[in-house]
């Protein structure tokens, strides 16, 4: 059986550890493939549903996994269902799938993970940011930025720096456990094996 996985480029600091893990356990003997879209499709959800319906009509599988939130785009669920071969997530967003229930639900706090970090120009690319400016008017009702640390990849104090820079809010780590994640990825493998 061959799986696909058609994830976010958000995903992939995580995913890529998370597939090397499965792989080197020999969890899964199936061939799994990936591949990533751009980071910040959801700002223009017309873009999104192209690029996701226009990829899964040419990926050759029995089986895709869609790693996306179920609300990244408000009608995902009336565009996908002509995929029976799909399996999908409950969890709303990147945040929800990677970091769940750890962050707190105080709204003044924005919760973002390493992926958010490494692509974060891609994403203000797709926001159509025009300066430093607007992208710091994007952030600036959010007291803070909580980073969930999943040691997926080496967050430097120049990183945090050159975030900080670009959104001047303050910005703290939260160290997450990236088994949560695995655990989902897993289900949903096992789900696209006995489906």
């Amino acid at each position: 059986m061959k799986i696909f996985i058609l994830s976010c480029g958000v995903f992939e600091p995580e995913l890529n550890i998370i597939l090397k893990e499965i792989k080197d356990e020999k969890i899964f003997n199936q061939d799994i493939e990936v591949k990533y879209l751009p980071f910040g499709l959801h700002t223009n959800l017309d873009k999104l549903k192209y690029e996701i319906t226009n990829n899964l009509d040419n990926i050759q599988s029995d089986k895709v996994i869609l790693l996306y939130g179920s609300k990244c785009h408000y009608m995902f669920y009336e565009f996908l269902k002509n995929y029976p071969n799909l399996i999908t997530f409950e969890d709303s967003n990147c945040i929800d799938l990677i970091i769940g229930n750890k962050k707190n639900n105080d709204e003044k706090d924005i919760y973002i993970t390493p992926g958010w970090i490494l692509k974060f120009d891609e994403l203000n690319k797709f926001m159509k940011a025009v300066d430093m400016y607007d992208i710091r008017q994007q952030y600036g009702r959010y007291d803070n930025v909580i980073i969930g640390d999943t040691k997926s990849c080496k967050l430097t104090d120049e990183m945090i720096f050159d975030l900080f820079e670009k959104i001047q809010v303050p910005i703290e780590i939260q160290n997450i456990d990236i088994n949560n994640f695995k655990n989902k990825i897993i289900n949903s493998i096992n789900k696209a094996i006995n489906s």
